[in-house]
């Protein structure tokens, strides 16, 4: 049976506070998996102890642009070693660093070069999108240039498929037009607020989290990965019904 993991962003201040205990809150929680998006401190070697006595593997790390060259990528590897983590993921642009075209042309270039490096020790690079890439600018989508800008052997991809249909842009196509570069889909689904497009429990949405789940298969994407960023109640109990949610579809 696929492993479903969780996109630690979702529950941030919780895993700030005590990650390791959150960690082990997350496994009893039914998830298989995690996907890490800062450390807060802990050395890797501590993670490490706690993922080996709950069991959690490791789906990704999300690490921010600025870390992907020099010294800071070669740390970033030598962490990622220790955790068992084969897939380190750029997971935002800000506003200053996709001004152009050239903008995300440079990022691509960071990307491969990155990848080239990390190749040797076994851990792979990818690319997390979010609405902004499906935007037109100076009649390019970024997505695209991202993707045709990298090596298809190095660079991977990352799809959230939230912010893909919010821009309306269908995860399928994309993975086809992409073949063979998804190695991770973000599963992160969708309701509506105040008129206001917003993420919500994991397949309690209008997103074809089903769907999703198949195209994986198909696909054969290597992670599975819940996220959510908007939350109405506690959000570790609603990443608990997210998983829930998710496994009973499997």
């Amino acid at each position: 049976m696929r492993k479903i993991g969780l996109q630690l962003y979702s529950i941030q201040s919780e895993a700030e506070k005590d990650l390791l205990g959150t960690l082990e809150k997350v496994r009893d929680m039914g998830y298989d998996s995690v996907q890490f998006a800062g450390l807060f401190g802990i050395s890797a070697k501590e993670v490490k102890k706690v993922l080996d006595s709950t069991g959690l593997t490791v789906a990704g790390a999300h690490i921010p642009l600025d870390r992907f060259s020099g010294d800071a990528l070669k740390r970033h590897i030598d962490e990622q070693m220790v955790l068992g983590n084969d897939l380190m993921i750029m997971p935002y642009l800000t506003e200053e660093q996709r001004q152009s075209i050239d903008d995300y042309k440079r990022v691509a270039e960071t990307l491969n070069e990155a990848a080239f490096r990390s190749k040797e020790y076994g851990v792979r690079v990818a690319y997390h999108n979010h609405d902004f890439e499906f935007y037109k600018l100076e009649g390019k989508l970024p997505f695209d240039v991202i993707y045709q800008e990298t090596d298809p052997e190095l660079v991977k991809m990352e799809l959230d498929t939230y912010w893909a249909k919010y821009a309306e842009f269908e995860p399928e196509e994309l993975l086809k037009t992409y073949k063979g570069r998804c190695v991770s889909l973000h599963l992160k689904d969708m309701t509506t607020t105040d008129d206001k497009k917003v993420s919500t429990i994991a397949g309690s949405g209008s997103l074809d989290m089903r769907g999703f789940l198949k195209l994986a298969d198909e696909e054969q994407v290597d992670y599975c990965v819940i996220e959510q960023e908007y939350f109405e109640g506690n959000p570790l109990s609603e990443v608990e019904k997210g998983v829930q949610n998710i496994k009973e579809l499997l």
